[in-house]
């Protein structure tokens, strides 16, 4: 499972779930998909997730980002589209991936605290159907020797990010 085809099983795994079982940006104004104070909104791609678009969707771009230590890509959008355009790191918030004891693990992503009305519930809050998902993708993903490191290094950011330790998405 090498490549574009972790990436592709990853995506497709969560393409018609979601983390509740209705619109959840209904109870925020799609919060999360509204740009920030400086105009801009956007998610981190996973390695090699650009190329899946072959061409942009409209409203998309794609620029520099560097908040991993690399160079990685962060696709811009304009606020609203298909579900099956989104990238992966949208199609999984408020989660985040990463590693505990050497195996991967999903947990709600303490940087959608100031946005995301689901967060006080931590992963029970979510749709079953919805959070057994993000464990099967971050699995499919485990299993690439890229993707395994891009969740690390994001694991590192987000807990440099948050300060603190999070086990479950709440803060101790």
């Amino acid at each position: 499972m090498k490549g574009l085809d972790a990436l592709r099983r990853a995506r497709e795994a969560l393409a018609d779930v979601t983390p509740l079982l209705r619109d959840c940006g209904g109870l925020c104004g799609g919060a999360c998909c509204q740009p920030d104070c400086d105009g801009r909104g956007g998610m981190l791609l996973f390695p090699g997730e650009e190329a899946l678009y072959g061409e942009m969707p409209e409203g998309f771009s794609v620029l520099p980002d560097r908040s991993l230590g690399d160079t990685g890509l962060i696709l811009l959008c304009g606020g609203v589209c298909e579900r099956a355009e989104r990238p992966l790191a949208c199609r999984i918030f408020p989660l985040a991936f990463g590693e505990r004891e050497g195996r991967p693990t999903v947990f709600p992503d303490p940087r959608a605290w100031p946005l995301c009305p689901l967060m006080p519930s931590g992963t029970e809050g979510l749709s079953e159907r919805f959070a057994g998902a993000a464990e099967k993708v971050a699995a499919i993903l485990w299993e690439d020797p890229l993707q395994r490191g891009f969740i690390i290094r994001q694991h590192a950011f987000i807990k440099r990010f948050s300060m603190r330790i999070w086990d479950d998405g709440r803060p101790k």
